[in-house]
């Protein structure tokens, strides 16, 4: 706890230099602040001066008061608050965010508030989308590239931006998180294939039959194309334009990687992936699970070594299928380990 309070104080005496500097060096107070994002203003003591703003949506309001690019927002969103960066492939919120940042940078100042017209730009946003979708060619599409298409963007029309470009990178916002859903899929298709040469030792047969290892909602988000973010219609079975919502929250994605055997090196992949920070020694759940987690891979060898093996690292390695179900059986018993060593220390198991 004690850790915990001083990274806290020192995460918050950063912010408010950050914040001071900003003032001194663009002119815009405070209050103005306050003002451009619709926040109550008091001089006795500022929301977000005070303590550290806990949603993405005030950083990137200050951001944008400060006419910050997105990059600096970046920063500030994963390393002030851990949350997730924007992620220019997700139309269900984060593109129209990062264009408005980008539009801002452009057109925009304290009397054109572009944060104000978020709703706005994303009804737009998502309209093209929708009318664009029976037109969609799969192919793939960097991240980069459209990064780059979306910096050039024309803003001179009120909404001509926005609509050119959701319309030329329909498919780019289809393969959105395709990366670390498709990581997430190595791990289940591993443990499945091997736990079906094991018929006398294991049940599972498919993701499906992960329950009790996994909730359901991890097989729900488990169970779509990994390369595709729209969902399939259970009535009718086609693809529709509804968006599969990628959830929102890192600890939902540290339980979900416990329950599928990843230790700390793995965990700090995947999030990496998702566009958040890595596991975080200071924090107190964190810390304790980091020290769990070393403990755990050095008494559990083989689950290492399968992993190397099987995810492309170094293909030299040999197991036989004992030491392969035996790592598999490790993967799958760590999040009750986990549990338990939580448990041991006084504590509920801080990621369910």
């Amino acid at each position: 706890m004690k850790s915990d309070n001083i990274k806290g104080a020192y995460k918050l005496r950063s912010w408010k230099n950050t914040l001071d500097q900003l003032c001194d060096e663009t002119g815009i107070s405070l209050k103005e602040v306050c003002e451009y994002i619709g926040s109550a203003y008091n001089e006795d003591g500022i929301s977000f001066y005070i303590k550290l703003p806990r949603s993405r949506k005030v950083f990137i309001g200050i951001g944008m008061a400060f006419r910050q690019p997105l990059e600096v927002i970046n920063r500030w969103i994963t390393g002030f608050a851990g949350k997730r960066r924007l992620y220019v492939k997700d139309i269900s919120e984060d593109l129209v965010w990062i264009y408005l940042i980008n539009a801002n940078l452009a057109n925009g100042s304290l009397t054109n508030n572009y944060f104000r017209r978020y709703e706005e730009f994303q009804s737009v946003a998502f309209a093209v989308f929708s009318e664009r979708w029976d037109e969609i060619v799969v192919n793939y599409e960097n991240t980069a590239d459209v990064e780059i298409s979306l910096g050039q963007a024309d803003y001179d029309k009120e909404y001509d931006g926005i609509k050119e470009f959701v319309a030329e990178h329909m498919d780019a916002f289809k393969t959105a998180y395709s990366k670390p859903r498709s990581y997430l899929d190595m791990y289940v298709n591993k443990i499945v294939e091997i736990c079906r040469k094991n018929p006398d030792n294991k049940t599972i047969r498919s993701l499906n039959s992960m329950r009790g290892y996994l909730d359901d909602s991890m097989i729900n988000f488990l169970s779509g194309n990994s390369k595709i973010i729209n969902v399939v219609d259970r009535r009718t079975g086609k693809m529709t334009i509804n968006i599969k919502h990628v959830p929102k929250g890192r600890k939902k994605y540290i339980n979900l990687c416990i329950s599928l055997g990843m230790t700390a090196k793995d965990i700090d992949c995947f999030l990496n992936m998702m566009g958040y920070p890595p596991l975080d020694s200071i924090d107190r759940d964190e810390g304790m699970l980091l020290r769990a987690l070393t403990d755990w891979e050095q008494e559990h060898p083989l689950q290492r070594a399968f992993k190397n093996r099987f995810c492309g690292i170094d293909e030299t390695i040999i197991l036989d299928d004992q030491e392969e179900y035996q790592a598999v059986d490790d993967m799958l018993q760590l999040k009750s380990d986990i549990i338990d060593f939580f448990r041991k220390q006084g504590l509920k198991y801080p990621f369910a």
